[in-house]
C-alpha cells in the first residue's frame, strides 16, 4: 500500500491497476475542522475512511485516513478540503494529488 501525506500536496504519482493508496492527513476533529475528500472519479474508488486520534494526549492532532483502490487505467486529481463540514466557507486548506493509473 502506498501512503500519501500532506507533504505530497500538489504532487503526482504513477500507480499500477489494483494498487491500494492510503491518504493520511493531520486532523484535530475537536476543533470542528475535518478533512472532506471530494468523491474521486474512476480510476480511484474510496474503500475505507478512519480517524485516528492523537496517541499522546487528548485534544492533540491525530490523522484522518482515506483508503482508495486504483481499479482501472486513467488519471484523476484527488481533492480534500480542511473545513467545518456544515460550513464549507470555513475552508482552511485544500489538498490536491494527481494519480495516474496505468
Amino acid at each position: 500500500m502506498r501512503v500519501i501525506t500532506l507533504e505530497a500536496d500538489g504532487a503526482a504519482a504513477d500507480v499500477a491497476p489494483g494498487e491500494r493508496l492510503e491518504l493520511r492527513l493531520p486532523e484535530n476533529a475537536g476543533t470542528g475542522y475535518q478533512w472532506v475528500l471530494d468523491t474521486p472519479d474512476p480510476p480511484l474508488r474510496v474503500v475505507g475512511e478512519t480517524r485516528h486520534p492523537a496517541a499522546d494526549r487528548a485534544g492533540g492532532t491525530g490523522e484522518h485516513r482515506f483508503v482508495l483502490d486504483a481499479d482501472q487505467p486513467g488519471e484523476v486529481t484527488l481533492v480534500a478540503r480542511h473545513a467545518r463540514p456544515w460550513a464549507p466557507e470555513t475552508e482552511l486548506r485544500r489538498f490536491r494529488f494527481t494519480v495516474r493509473v496505468g
